[in-house]
């Protein structure tokens, strides 16, 4: 088989790149080659425990693609062969390309725990079968530890809490969502964690899984303590899935994912790879990062699709931006760019300002919440930097909006006198804008007013 276009990967980079290289190149062939027939949401999988009816609820429909013109080989990729841009598939013939997309994606991180090899010990694969074989395991469970609180196990430890008796998550780092928000952005969403019955403990540090004729008892912490377990979650992250890439010579970074430029373009040529197995370059500082998000990885897909054959779209965003949102139902949290804690670890001198209301107006209309904006500045240029946002259901569309804002390196005195619209059921009031406002309070400190 000949195509014009081969993309490894039918994961949300993969559908991306896939799609926008038809969009833009529609005389060019497009195939994608992927080992499962239907994929899962991969941001939605934490719901199917609790909230979904069932894991399809969560799946997403492979007609999209042959809709776009996109043809789909459901196999599996074993090797490439850059020298002849050529495929070896398991169970199909090989596969030609003239431009190679790899979108292999990531795999969870296995931390080295005594135990992880346990009967009951999973972690959150990104694959229909294996939610499948997991999901019965976990809500038949009666005492669940999940280990690591980013946003997967916050997620989890959540719907479970839905469905199961008791749920316990454990964080070595003093809060939850440590690597997205500030302590006194994320508080209340740990408080409306505790409100559901999950057990959070931070500070601490898993010393073993223990089991029972192989089949896991409890974990050990640091310091002796045990806690009962009959299922426990490993969700410690993801690392970039770059078997294939390493086989065939492209250059790997130092966090283990592809090094691509800024097309995406790899150090082979005609071979570009798109997320969550690239090695990413943070926005601010250029350094290379181990973000993973699908946003992410859709959005530099499209810069690959866009690009494959001649630089049309000039690239303008050098780098990413962490952009990240969750619910817990009761609240919802937003952040983009960096937290209080991370800018002044990388030095920069820093204004913040805040706001905090409620999201629709007047107060007393139905479904009203609460809701907090935290903006970071630089102090000398007035750039923002980061963004924390924990409030109602416009909690993610508002995040949006903000990353919008640092990529396009606005100011405080921009975002203050930015030209917004305001509805009753939808957004706090016009004069109590919680962005604006918060950028008000910046500007204040900025200026020195009085």
């Amino acid at each position: 088989m000949n195509y014009d276009v081969v993309i490894i990967g039918g994961n949300p980079a993969g559908g991306a790149a896939a799609i926008s290289a038809k969009m833009l190149h529609k005389n060019k062939s497009v195939l994608i080659v992927k080992k499962e027939a239907t994929s899962l949401v991969p941001c939605g999988i934490p719901y199917t425990f609790g909230t979904l009816e069932n894991i399809e609820a969560n799946a997403i429909n492979p007609e999209r693609f042959k809709k776009g013109g996109v043809d789909l080989l459901i196999d599996e990729v074993t090797s490439i062969d850059t020298d002849n841009k050529r495929l070896s598939i398991k169970n199909s013939d090989s596969v030609s390309y003239d431009k190679l997309i790899v979108a292999t994606g990531s795999v969870p991180f296995v931390p080295p725990i005594p135990g992880a090899d346990l009967e009951g010990v999973v972690t959150i694969r990104k694959e229909m079968e294996y939610i499948k074989s997991i999901q019965p395991q976990l809500k038949q469970g009666e005492d669940i530890v999940v280990v690591g609180a980013g946003f997967i196990g916050v997620e989890m430890s959540d719907e479970l809490s839905k469905v199961c008796k008791n749920v316990t998550l454990i964080e070595s780092m003093d809060s939850i969502l440590p690597l997205a928000f500030d302590n006194d952005v994320v508080e209340p969403a740990a408080a409306i964690l505790k409100s559901h019955g999950v057990n959070i403990r931070t500070n601490t540090m898993v010393d073993k899984i223990e089991g029972v004729n192989g089949k896991v008892s409890a974990v050990k912490l640091k310091g002796g303590e045990e806690i009962k377990a009959d299922r426990v979650i490993l969700a410690i992250g993801y690392r970039s899935n770059i078997t294939l890439a390493k086989q065939c010579g492209i250059e790997i970074g130092i966090y283990g994912g592809i090094v691509t430029d800024e097309y995406m373009r790899t150090n082979v040529k005609d071979v570009f790879a798109v997320g969550d197995c690239v090695e990413h370059h943070d926005f601010f500082t250029r350094k290379q990062s181990k973000l993973m998000l699908a946003s992410t990885a859709a959005s530099e897909a499209r810069v690959a699709g866009m690009n494959l054959f001649d630089l049309r779209i000039i690239r303008q965003v050098k780098g990413s931006i962490a952009i990240f949102s969750s619910s817990l139902d009761d609240i919802s949290v937003g952040a983009a760019g960096l937290t209080e804690k991370q800018a002044k670890a990388e030095g920069f001198k820093i204004i913040v300002g805040h706001h905090s209301g409620v999201d629709h107006h007047p107060a007393t209309l139905p479904n009203t919440s609460e809701q907090m904006v935290k903006l970071i500045f630089s102090e000398g240029s007035g750039v923002i930097l980061g963004a924390q946002v924990i409030g109602g259901d416009s909690t993610g569309e508002m995040i949006n909006m903000l990353g919008l804002a640092i990529q396009k390196n606005m100011t405080a005195s921009e975002i203050a006198l930015m030209q917004y619209g305001t509805q009753p059921k939808l957004t706090a009031g016009p004069t109590a804008y919680p962005v604006a406002l918060a950028a008000m309070r910046a500007v204040q400190q900025m200026y020195n007013y009085n």
